[in-house]
């Protein structure tokens, strides 16, 4: 086992020269400078698609910890096996211009719905959302009323990221973290949620 993913705040992203295509029963990965195929399963392509350049291999693995109701240890290990061999194999590489402590979503802020908000759900179109404090209106589609609906409770961004692999069944995992990452930043400055401050 190599050491440059044996620090759980390294960060990974996937290679400029790896191309992802998904299919029922797992994705293939084409690596384009040597045009070489590398067969990711479902466990693997979730973690992969975790690695948006911001998040840090602790954070991966408490992802795939809850989602997959295993330990934290066992995930990490699971996690740091499959990069390590990932880039042996030059599917991914470390992203070395965004280090730990850089401000993004990826942290341990925890957010919470407004409690004075009113969600009024419209079917498969998803749901409008209604602050009286400052008379704000906002229309979200399914994806949004997941991520609202798991905000019932204080989260941080990467267990709203787990909540929705559950429930998103056969989403690609970086898609959600975009999607999840875009609409906490869209809720924010409506006051349609909150930071959860801790108390003491």
């Amino acid at each position: 086992m190599t050491d440059s993913v044996m620090d759980t705040n390294k960060i990974f992203r996937v290679s400029a020269q790896a191309a992802i295509e998904d299919f029922d029963d797992g994705s293939l990965v084409l690596l384009c400078n040597d045009l070489r195929l590398v067969e990711l399963n479902h466990t693997a392509r979730q973690i992969v698609g975790l690695l948006d350049g911001a998040r840090t291999i602790q954070h991966v693995a408490e992802i795939i910890a809850h989602t997959y109701s295993e330990s934290y240890d066992q995930a990490l290990t699971d996690v740091m096996e499959l990069l390590n061999d990932l880039q042996a194999q030059g599917v991914v590489e470390p992203n070395l211009q965004n280090q730990p402590g850089e401000e993004s979503l990826n942290d341990e802020k925890r957010y919470q719905v407004n409690p004075d908000v009113s969600c009024r759900e419209e079917g498969p179109d998803g749901a409008l959302l209604f602050n009286p404090d400052n008379d704000a209106l906002m229309a979200v589609n399914p994806t949004g009323l997941a991520i609202w609906q798991s905000l019932q409770q204080p989260r941080t961004a990467d267990e709203i990221v787990a909540y929705l692999l559950q429930v998103c069944e056969g989403a690609p995992p970086d898609q959600i973290a975009t999607d999840t990452s875009e609409f906490v930043q869209s809720l924010l400055p409506g006051g349609f949620i909150g930071e959860v401050v801790p108390v003491g």
